[in-house]
């Protein structure tokens, strides 16, 4: 969504918060079949405050990080997909009546002039008709329209275009989540009821899909960086130290129990405001909706016995998202942290990866 550019074989790049994620993958055929193949991965850790709340505050750091992820991991291709999130982008559910095509399209963006919080002249806009099997006498159809301010985009795109490469495509970080989903997943994304909780240093996003068709999107202000800021005061240490700490580092006996309590009240907010979004959502239209399975991903998802206590919390089966699992990797070829310490943040970037992947 909000493409700009073609549909042939991209790099799939993730540009977060702490890091910064590049994946390409090829499309294979067998037995009629489809799948995909990992050609080259990438990770490299921004310098602080590159990225503050979403904003690119640095250019130039964003775009050395960028081409230092090509040259070590010997990605040739210069052509990019990357994805958008935070309160920048807006993404809304409607319903409107059976049209004709082109009848369809003014509608949608006369209601988007009038649902997006900021001028329209500003934003980008697209729109997605979403599956649904019509009942007899059901004359509506659901759109998901999706709007992301220009400048946000802009902000992204100079840093891509300052490392040389070019953003043929953007998407939006909730998408390719529910891409990497469906293509690792596909008996649970075509049967139940799912939650995706992504937890990156300085937002959250949350997806709810109704066997595969999306229902809600959320993004919290809540993240990694929250976390560490949290207990870098409450422990009285520096920033890096705090992180070291939420990393599971060894401390002196007195801060390790401190430590804990901390990190433990952090968590009880994250799943409060989590409590909140499935409330609303198990309430809506007036039925009974039921999430059934919970998917973490995300650098904070890391966090020792995070699925532990989702499952505590809710009574529904939580489990860290595998990016890699239906996807054919030779792990002779790549340093196993990929996909042993790092592999649930790649969620997004093999999303991305694999909607653009060349044959």
């Amino acid at each position: 969504m909000l493409g700009i550019g073609r549909q042939n074989q991209l790099v799939g790049l993730d540009v977060g918060s702490y890091a910064i994620k590049a994946a390409e993958l090829s499309r294979k055929t067998k037995g009629g079949a489809d799948f995909f193949v990992v050609n080259k991965l990438g990770y490299e850790i921004l310098p602080r405050d590159a990225i503050v709340e979403g904003t690119i505050m640095d250019t130039a750091a964003v775009a050395e990080t960028i081409k230092m992820i090509f040259e070590e991991n010997k990605i040739s291709a210069k052509n990019v997909v990357i994805s958008v999130s935070g309160n920048s982008v807006i993404i809304k559910k409607l319903s409107l009546p059976a049209m004709e095509k082109e009848e369809l399209a003014e509608s949608i963006f006369w209601e988007a002039k009038h649902s997006i919080p900021y001028p329209y002249e500003e934003t980008n806009v697209d729109y997605a008709i979403l599956p649904s099997p019509l009942s007899p006498g059901q004359q509506n159809l659901d759109i998901l329209l999706v709007a992301a301010k220009k400048d946000k985009i802009a902000n992204y795109t100079n840093a891509i275009h300052q490392a040389n490469k070019n953003p043929e495509a953007i998407e939006v970080d909730v998408f390719a989540l529910l891409n990497a989903i469906e293509i690792n997943y596909p008996e649970v994304m075509s049967e139940k009821n799912i939650c995706i909780i992504n937890l990156g240093a300085s937002l959250t996003n949350v997806i709810i899909a109704e066997k595969g068709i999306p229902q809600l999107f959320r993004d919290l202000p809540l993240g990694g960086s929250l976390f560490t800021e949290n207990l870098s005061k409450e422990l009285n240490l520096g920033f890096d130290d705090a992180e070291k700490a939420m990393k599971g580092f060894p401390l002196e006996n007195g801060l390790l129990d401190k430590s804990k309590t901390a990190l433990n009240l952090n968590i009880q907010n994250l799943l409060e405001e989590i409590s909140k979004t499935f409330s609303f959502y198990e309430s809506a239209d007036g039925k009974e909706n039921k999430i059934e399975s919970i998917f973490l991903c995300g650098g904070l998802s890391n966090l020792s016995e995070l699925p532990a206590r989702f499952e505590q919390k809710f009574s529904i089966e939580s489990k860290i998202l595998n990016p890699f699992r239906k996807i054919t990797c030779d792990k002779k070829k790549f340093d196993s942290i990929y996909f042993d310490e790092l592999g649930a943040q790649f969620g997004v970037v093999v999303g991305l990866a694999t909607r653009y992947a060349g044959k």
